[in-house]
């Protein structure tokens, strides 16, 4: 993908799309706004990652690129790929309907504390160290969270705003897992992962839709609101804003572009302000000690040890004379097969941003 001419517009677009998306999330699936619900939350994770699919589906005809070809490019990340899918489908879910419950902003700051969660298994896990600005981070991110959530908690008014903190947690566990699925899948063509994910996640989703309409009716007003808030969730939040992203990280890199998402919750809570459902003054304390943490933790992302992608590129570099290298002996094929498995023990984790 070409690296964009203007990375930090694209960024901040991307920014304000992603934190705009909880804000419409929670417009549609609570009365909040409009008086009524217009889209239950399971039913809007559903058509959200529908429209995503149809728009990733369209991007790869434009390409003119194969189903058959794709899934042969994607034959070895299979396992992180099915792991990816699980955990994308629990996180749209458990987001979505957190947002019948809970303010967007109180969603979005709860989903994107998930990176203490990948730091604390990734120094486990041994894969990173853990150095005094992320230790730093690790605290100030954990303390701020604890804070948030037990000023949520007490000033949880709203029925079911217990049950909204609780699918917020579930969705952060998911995007957790899911960004360390995606580390596996770091060699992978973007868009391809990306048309996969929103096509298997939309058939994971689909019976869990069905298993909810036996038990209650869900909710879908069929007007031009809803209509253009699964556009929006699906289309732009899942579909192009992550073409911009990608574009900007062509430019950026994917660690400086990822160390400026943390202010996606932000936006978030800008719109909690507009809706009137700004939180308590401890808990927005607690919000901005967190994505402080959140910063510092981000802001030393980035490869410590040279990956698949450079040995490769260094091999390609490297004059043919030279046979003791044996990357170049390497069939395309069998090329990807390794980039599949030595990406799982050489890069540190790069934190996705749940959007």
């Amino acid at each position: 993908m070409r690296p964009a001419k203007n990375p930090t517009i694209l960024l901040a677009l991307v920014i304000v799309i992603w934190g705009l998306n909880y804000v419409a999330g929670r417009c549609l699936s609570s009365p909040v706004l409009f008086g009524y619900i217009h889209i239950t939350g399971v039913l809007l994770g559903f058509l959200r990652y529908l429209a995503g699919a149809i728009f990733m589906a369209v991007i790869l005809l434009a390409q003119r690129r194969r189903p058959s070809a794709v899934l042969a490019h994607l034959r070895p990340y299979r396992k992180p790929l099915a792991l990816s899918v699980l955990a994308s489908s629990v996180f749209v879910l458990a987001a979505h309907q957190s947002q019948a419950y809970i303010s967007s902003g109180t969603t979005s700051v709860i989903i994107n504390l998930c990176p203490i969660l990948v730091l604390t298994y990734s120094v486990w896990s041994g894969r990173e160290e853990l150095s005094p600005r992320k230790a730093a981070g690790f605290a100030l991110g954990a303390l701020g969270g604890l804070l948030f959530l037990a000023r949520s908690l007490q000033a949880g008014h709203s029925a079911g705003s217990g049950l909204g903190l609780l699918l917020a947690l579930a969705a952060m566990l998911a995007w957790a897992a899911y960004t360390v699925a995606v580390h596996s899948l770091a060699g992978a063509d973007r868009i391809a992962v990306l048309a996969v994910q929103h096509t298997v996640s939309t058939l994971l989703i689909a019976p869990f839709v069905g298993i909810c309409l036996l038990r209650a009716p869900l909710t879908f007003v069929p007007d031009a609101w809803s209509l253009l808030g699964v556009l929006f969730a699906g289309a732009v939040s899942s579909g192009l804003a992550y073409i911009l992203y990608f574009q900007a990280i062509a430019a950026l890199g994917a660690s400086r572009a990822a160390a400026f998402l943390f202010l996606v919750p932000l936006v978030s809570l800008l719109g909690d302000l507009i809706l009137g459902e700004l939180p308590h003054a401890m808990a927005l304390l607690g919000g901005l000690l967190a994505l402080t943490g959140i910063a510092l933790i981000k802001s030393e992302d980035g490869p410590k040890i040279i990956g698949i992608e450079a040995m490769t590129a260094l091999a390609q570099a490297r004059p043919r004379r030279q046979p003791e290298s044996r990357i170049e002996d390497i069939a395309e094929s069998d090329a990807l097969h390794l980039r599949a498995s030595v990406n799982m023990t050489v890069r540190p984790y790069h934190h996705e941003i749940p959007a």
